[in-house]
């Protein structure tokens, strides 16, 4: 998921995770195929950065704005490593105050998979457990839709 937005629509998106306790999204690109598709609905809510574990699904912006969902890997020198699940690359390093939001749930077209379940959790821990995954997803997409860049 990659958008692009200026400081003042992210801080609106953070104040309305701030009010509301949650905001709803619609999904674009590949980065997280298959567990994220393009058109699905994305539910981010307020990020604690104490309740972080490997695999969760985070919503950050860039230094140029865009707005990105990625799978969380590890801390590294208090920055965050992310990396979307066809990319074979971690994301740059993305600072604590960058985070918008946390994946709780994805609308697909005829349910809501909300990460607390244990599909989504054993989906999570085999995308990150292993690394040549994302080579398979990308293959997939590329013989699905053709050429991605």
């Amino acid at each position: 998921m990659n958008m692009q937005f200026d400081q003042k629509t992210i801080n609106l998106l953070k104040a309305t995770i701030e009010k509301h306790g949650w905001i709803d999204l619609p999904a674009e690109g590949f980065s997280m195929y298959p567990f994220i598709q393009k058109g699905e609905i994305c539910r981010f809510t307020k990020f604690n950065d104490n309740a972080l574990k490997k695999g969760d699904i985070l919503l950050f912006h860039t230094k140029l704005g865009q707005l990105i969902a990625h799978r969380f890997y590890r801390v590294d020198k208090g920055q965050l490593l992310l990396k979307g699940d066809t990319n074979e690359c971690l994301d740059e390093p993305v600072l604590p105050s960058q985070v918008i939001g946390y994946l709780e749930s994805v609308q697909k077209q005829k349910q809501m998979m909300s990460m607390h379940k244990p599909f989504a959790s054993l989906l999570s821990k085999v995308i990150v457990g292993f690394p040549f995954s994302a080579r398979l997803f990308r293959y997939y997409l590329r013989r699905k839709l053709g050429d991605l860049s």
